[in-house]
């Protein structure tokens, strides 16, 4: 039976070396590699429980050493193995715990421990081994450091329990088992009173179990980092996202506000220096007696009628006051009344669900891309009807446009600074750009839910 666990373990630690080490170099989780290296240090200590294995390296050990110093260095070095493997260990749970994330300070004095009793025992295999006293090495180990081992459990299983995941209890369980079958393997092995038939064979079922239990809460492991990776990789995109969102928010931004410095200069301007041209020829008309000359000043003064309308249909579209003042739905149907005025189109207007609640910034960018296909169409479909709906049932909005001309796709267009616009603005309110063919020409919808608008308001 002993023989069996032995191979059993060996096989098992051999195994969750390769294991650790392969997860280490993907994951770069600082808990594997110490698992890793406890049970390299673990196999050693194994493996110098076959007997045949511990008379080999006395054996060879004696050509350098002589059969007595043989003995005393095999025996404390056996011993320094476990102190490495038991510290190892304990750094493994630490790290396996997320102790160093969660309780630093408690976390940076366990290590400090470690390191010590490591050095301590280090330095005490030296002078043991000068003065030919293995029994004095046994002994520190027995009273110095599993006594510390036994002591950090307690407040260790606190802090774990306050702070670590559910990766937890497999641990907890794990250790909680090798603790009791260790110590009773090792009273086992140095109190002959108890008369134990093979101590060692408690140790061997109590690593198997720990390490059934252990692969049990590494899996888990896994799972909470390959969670929190891809958490964190969702939350950078998301913020790249909104970074993008946000940069070409504010070119918008910037564009909007040189329309509106454009439209100012336009109605304040030229349209000033067009009627003070209309009034001139106004007053030239009762001047002049030629009935010739009064018409010819007739039709330029109609040319500057209609010239100060295009302008002041220009400044308004660069400058949509009536969505501040009056909604999407009062713009949007003026856009249209005004196709029919100025380019013959006659367009219609519908708008069907509830009342909008959308925020100024939501219904400019719909008008804009409102504004900018109604131009495309007029360019490009030599439709002479269109329609315009806008179909809101909060929280889903639609904006539909129909040509009834040839239709056109902006894939035989130019990729100019309004398909771009319109692209961006459907981007920034999150929402799905499409067309559809239809029997008398094309349609084109944005459809958007305004719960899922991202909070960038214009300015």
């Amino acid at each position: 039976m002993e023989v069996f666990l032995w191979n059993m373990v060996a096989s098992y630690q051999l195994l969750f070396v390769v294991i650790s080490s392969v997860i280490f170099i993907f994951i770069r989780d600082k808990s594997f590699k110490y698992y890793a290296l406890y049970n390299l240090t673990l196999i050693i200590y194994i493996l110098s429980r076959n007997d045949i294995i511990y008379d080999g390296f006395v054996d060879y050990v004696a050509q350098f050493l002589g059969p007595d110093r043989a003995l005393i260095f095999t025996s404390i070095l056996c011993f320094f193995v476990q102190v490495c493997f038991y510290n190892l260990y304990v750094i493994f749970v630490m790290y396996f715990l997320d102790l160093h994330r969660h309780t630093k300070k408690y976390f940076a004095t366990i290590i400090k421990l470690v390191r010590f009793l490591t050095v301590f025992f280090f330095v005490a295999a030296f002078i043991c081994y000068y003065y030919q006293n293995s029994d004095l090495y046994i002994k520190l180990f027995s009273f110095i450091l599993l006594p510390s081992l036994i002591a950090l459990f307690i407040p260790s299983v606190t802090r774990v329990l306050e702070f670590s995941g559910a990766h937890k209890y497999y641990l907890i369980i794990g250790v909680f088992i090798f603790i009791i079958c260790g110590l009773t393997a090792f009273a086992g092995s140095n109190i002959p009173s108890l008369e134990m038939k093979s101590p060692i064979s408690y140790f061997y079922f109590g690593l198997i179990v720990e390490t059934i239990f252990f692969s049990l809460g590494l899996a888990y492991k896994v799972k909470i980092i390959n969670d929190e990776r891809a958490r964190i990789r969702i939350s950078v995109t998301h913020h790249k996202y909104k970074q993008h969102i946000s940069k070409i928010n504010g070119l918008i931004e910037g564009e909007e506000k040189e329309k509106n410095r454009i439209a100012e200069e336009l109605h304040d301007g030229i349209t000033g220096d067009l009627s003070a041209i209309r009034i001139n020829l106004e007053r030239l008309k009762y001047v002049d007696d030629n009935p010739q000359n009064v018409e010819i000043i007739n039709d330029v003064i109609r040319i500057v009628d209609k010239s100060c309308l295009h302008i002041r249909e220009i400044s308004h579209n660069l400058s949509p006051h009536s969505i501040i003042n009056y909604g999407l739905i009062a713009s949007i149907e003026k856009v249209c009344a005004s196709l029919e005025t100025l380019y013959a189109v006659k367009c219609t207007f519908t708008h069907v669900g509830e009342p909008l609640d959308t925020e100024a910034s939501t219904e400019t960018h719909l008008y804009r891309i409102a504004q900018e296909l109604l131009n495309n169409l007029v360019k490009h479909s030599h439709s002479k009807t269109a329609h315009v709906s806008i179909s809101y049932f909060k929280p889903l909005l639609e904006l539909k446009i129909t040509d009834h001309g040839k239709g056109f796709t902006f894939e035989n267009l130019s990729r100019g600074i309004g398909f771009d616009n319109i692209e961006s603005r459907v981007r920034i309110l999150n929402g799905k750009f499409s067309k559809e063919e239809t029997e008398i020409g094309s349609a084109f919808m944005i459809r958007i839910n305004t719960d899922k608008i991202p909070d960038l308001k214009m300015q």
